[in-house]
């Protein structure tokens, strides 16, 4: 019962810490606004024309080797212990390889690999 008491006076605590916290931001907080800090600017110099499209290859491929990355994460732990795992844990990695090539050949098919 202790533990649990010590766990609930935590989320009170933490409520109450983080009510303090917008409270005294609120109050602390500059109520004065400039035109100068809402002014746009690309890497410190005025902004010479408006925002154009963003090009959407730059998210796919971002996407893409975030996954890719995660996918080394997931067989690292698997390499270290791969004798412990035995066959099953084999299998369980090969078909996780087969769905990450899946997906690789459905990115190459529907041209997500293609920069121009």
């Amino acid at each position: 019962m202790t533990q649990w008491l010590i766990a609930f006076i935590s989320v009170i605590l933490l409520f109450v810490i983080f009510g303090a916290m917008l409270a005294i931001s609120k109050y602390l907080a500059p109520k004065e606004y400039y035109p100068e800090k809402f002014d746009l600017y690309e890497c410190g110099y005025p902004m010479i024309s408006e925002l154009g499209h963003f090009n959407i290859r730059f998210y796919i491929i971002a996407i893409m080797f975030t996954l890719f990355d995660i996918e080394a994460v997931f067989m690292y732990p698997w390499a270290v212990d791969f004798k412990g795992l035995g066959i099953l844990g084999v299998i369980e990695m090969g078909l996780f390889v087969v769905m990450v090539f899946v997906g690789w050949i459905y990115a190459y098919k529907k041209g997500a690999l293609e920069w121009e």
